[in-house]
């Protein structure tokens, strides 16, 4: 059964992979914003003796960190990753920034993969084109 459903989530894509991938770069750099809020109100905190400012960075830092996740798991099939990489772009959400460091990794991944698929498309026109003359 939940085999099934795993099977029907990652076959079910609800975005094409641009749209994706623009909402996941969204969530990596809010993720990112939050780490900020929260070391910002963590130093607050400190040097102001006031806690306010950490609770509320740190519960922004936490829904933002549940918003990461959720894309990271919710788009991956859109994404065309594997369970692997999904399970990586959530692990790279624990240390600060490490959001940023997956989305520039990610982001050369996909650009490198659409230069390979233009080429192929260049070479194929190229040897098309020559068969015609």
């Amino acid at each position: 059964m939940a085999k099934s459903l795993l099977y029907r989530f990652e076959h079910n894509t609800q975005f094409d992979e641009t749209e994706a991938w623009f909402l996941f770069r969204i969530a990596a750099f809010a993720e990112a914003f939050g780490w900020t809020m929260l070391i910002s109100g963590i130093l607050i905190s400190r040097y102001t003796g006031s806690n306010f400012a950490a609770m509320f960075a740190g519960q922004s830092h936490g829904m933002l960190f549940l918003c990461y996740a959720t894309a990271a798991f919710g788009l991956y099939p859109s994404l065309g990753w594997s369970r692997r990489r999904a399970f990586v772009a959530l692990l790279a959400s624990v240390p600060p920034y490490g959001s940023l460091l997956f989305e520039q990794w990610a982001g050369h991944a996909r650009r490198h993969a659409e230069l390979a698929a233009y080429s192929r498309f260049v070479l194929w026109t190229m040897l098309v084109q020559y068969a015609l003359e």
